[in-house]
């Protein structure tokens, strides 16, 4: 009978424990399937089941490339290629749900924009970072009345080897702003810093109404390598900011007002 009445309180005690930890494991489960559901109304838009199969499969050996294959076999719009990349990008926890409906709000046919979104979903942590940068800038220039012309556009500067492109331009009252955005944790190798810088101000020479801008998102420590960069900038005629991507923004709606 003893033997039996421990059995008895044992089963109790399991049923105790678990039932708690089953409803923290069921609830995430439910917050994770409701914030990778669509954001785009289109009825083409890939299923919750099909985007979690898609994040797993990108973790694979090749797994961007195996991603893209199945993408491209589908055909699908540019909306729902946006759709589909935003809502991995939550199951990887790359950007928050409202993070991703505030961008396809704001930035959806953007040119450059998928295609931006497509290399943030990749294992490389150094491009991720890189990327959302753009995005998070690009999304705060047009919250505050920017018109967002491109994203990652392709620009032949007659300077590189192969063709580069311009990380974000923006139009504004007229005038046009060519931007070279960063968000390095660490100094900037100054040759890939000429080079850039070199690169902005071909693209103003292309057009005479482009004001080029080089971000960086924390300004160095290093007061002679920040002089260097200063000088640099001022030496090609390229307008140098920091801060994260609001800031940026607010000092780039200065320069609109006094260039």
């Amino acid at each position: 009978m003893r033997s039996k009445n421990l059995s008895i309180l044992f089963l109790l005690f399991f049923v105790i424990i678990s039932v708690p930890q089953a409803n923290a494991f069921w609830g995430f489960a439910f917050k994770t399937v409701k914030a990778i559901s669509a954001i785009s109304k289109n009825a083409k838009v890939l299923s919750k089941d099909e985007i979690i199969r898609l994040s797993k499969l990108l973790n694979e050996v090749k797994g961007t490339k195996k991603v893209g294959k199945e993408l491209a076999k589908l055909n699908l719009p540019e909306d729902v290629l946006e759709d589909t990349f935003l809502r991995i990008a939550i199951y990887q926890k790359k950007l928050t749900r409202k993070e991703a409906e505030e961008m396809f709000s704001r930035l959806s046919g953007t040119p450059g924009f998928h295609k931006t979104l497509r290399k943030i979903i990749g294992q490389s942590e150094k491009v991720t970072k890189g990327h959302l940068n753009e995005l998070r800038i690009a999304d705060a220039a047009s919250k505050n009345g920017f018109k967002v012309v491109g994203i990652g556009e392709r620009f032949v500067d007659g300077i590189k080897k192969s063709p580069t492109d311009i990380d974000i331009v923006l139009k504004k009252g007229g005038k046009k702003f060519a931007i070279e955005a960063k968000d390095y944790g660490q100094k900037i190798p100054m040759d890939k810093f000429r080079a850039d810088l070199d690169t902005l101000a071909a693209y103003k020479r292309s057009n005479n109404s482009v004001i080029p801008v080089f971000t960086i998102t924390k300004k160095p420590d290093d007061i002679r390598y920040l002089e260097r960069l200063k000088y640099e900038a001022k030496k090609r005629g390229v307008q140098l900011i920091f801060g994260n991507p609001g800031e940026q923004i607010e000092q780039i709606k200065m320069l609109e007002k006094i260039l």
